[in-house]
């Protein structure tokens, strides 16, 4: 496991790039065509989700 230490600032703005690329994520897999793409897609969309969670996780509890 990894631990990096960021401050508020740095992780509102990490979780804004990761909604952002989030959303342009899921538009690529709507538009994807190839049967070969669509999963390592849809993974990478499972793991962003569960990094923007992390972060909310540690701004609920007021890490």
């Amino acid at each position: 496991m990894i631990t990096i230490e960021i401050d508020e600032e740095e992780k509102g703005i990490l979780r804004h790039a990761l909604e952002i690329y989030l959303s342009d994520l899921r538009e690529e897999i709507y538009k994807t065509e190839s049967h070969e793409t669509k999963p390592p897609l849809k993974k990478e969309e499972t793991i962003i989700k569960g990094l923007l969670r992390k972060i909310e996780a540690v701004k609920e509890a007021g890490v």
